[in-house]
This record gives C-alpha cells, structure tokens and sequence, in this order.
C-alpha cells in the first residue's frame, strides 16, 4: 500500500473535516506539554467561531502544518492561542486557519492526557502567563532526562 505525502495526508483530512466528518490525529510535538506529548492520539470535529470557548484546545494551520494549542482569547474574527508548554502567546490567528478543535484524546502513554480537554485542562487557559513557562521549564528538563536515561538505547 502507498504511503500519503505529507501534503496529500493533510488535504485528505481537511476535506474530511469541511464534510463535517472528525478525523484522529497524531501529536507530533512537545508544546502542549505536559497533558498532550508526542505520540498521542486526538479526535478533531468541525467547529464554528461561535462555538469556540476559551480553554478549547484548536487545531490549526501554520506554516503548512498543523497545530494544537489552547484557545485563550477569542475577539473579531481572531483567536490567541497558546501551547500549554510554551514560553510565549502565539501570534494572533485568522479563524480561516482552524481546522478544528480537540474533542478528546483517543490514545496516550500518559496519564494526564485524560484531562487535556477537561478541567483542569481547560484552566490553562486563565493561568497560562504563569504556568506556560513553568511547563516549558519542566519539559526541557524532563527531555534532558529522557535522553540521557536512554542513551544506549
């Protein structure tokens, strides 16, 4: 069996989304860390503008990728988002570029991902000034470890 591009495996999922079809994604990277990590997998819906509520996690498109990270603020249009682990707010985003939004995590390694779409979750949302770089503090310390633990192997 041939294996999707990159490009054609996105395209075949946005239109599965715009038919109002979800779609299960793979996490592929460390910013919504500590409750979504490399490796999980998450049910993305369609969503609305109006249906956006802060705490959502959203998936979007950025330089042809796509991201998750969690809504904070939602006002003309335009959403702010933020990476659970990250240091900084992203930029501003165009609602155009939301793909969707996470309705649950289907698969994890990792205990905590069960929360990644409820509360305590969704309250990262309202502290992520603070926590936001306590996490990003506590993941680069925890990939250290995971490296240096795991170096032979």
């Amino acid at each position: 069996m041939a294996q999707l591009s990159p490009d054609k495996y996105l395209s075949v999922l946005d239109d599965l989304l715009s038919k109002g079809q979800p779609v299960q994604v793979s996490v592929r990277g460390m910013s919504m860390f500590p409750l979504l990590m490399k490796g999980d997998v998450v049910l993305v819906k369609p969503v609305t503008y109006e249906a956006l509520c802060k705490g959502d996690i959203v998936v979007f498109e950025r330089n042809d990728i796509w991201v998750a990270h969690r809504l904070v603020r939602k006002s003309d249009g335009n959403l702010q988002t933020y990476g659970d682990g990250n240091r900084l707010v992203d930029p501003p985003l165009p609602f155009g570029r939301v793909k969707g939004v996470v309705e649950k995590v289907v698969q994890s390694r990792w205990w905590l991902a069960r929360w990644a779409t409820r509360w305590p979750g969704r309250a990262l949302a309202y502290t992520c000034g603070i926590t936001g770089p306590g996490l990003w503090l506590l993941g680069r310390i925890a990939s250290k470890l995971y490296r240096m633990f795991n170096k032979g192997n």
